[in-house]
């Protein structure tokens, strides 16, 4: 069973100074995705992940959208 995240947890990883620093270390040289594209957690952030260069991928805003929603119907956010 996966430990979840507190508010000021959540709060910290979704920092935008943080989140911009990962795409960046990404190769994203100026802290931004293109438009279409999106960071998302391997390991979810209500789950305990971070927003770390190794638990984030850049994927399409479309495949992002399909993940949480199948993530939603097994009941795991």
């Amino acid at each position: 069973m996966t430990k979840k995240a507190t508010k000021a947890a959540i709060k910290k990883e979704r920092d935008p100074e943080k989140v911009k620093k990962v795409i960046k270390q990404k190769g994203y040289k100026d802290g931004e995705l293109p438009k279409g594209k999106e960071l998302h957690h391997v390991i979810p952030v209500v789950e305990g992940g971070k927003t770390t260069k190794k638990n984030t991928r850049v994927i399409s805003a479309t495949k992002h959208k399909q993940i949480h929603k199948n993530r939603a119907k097994i009941g795991k956010i």
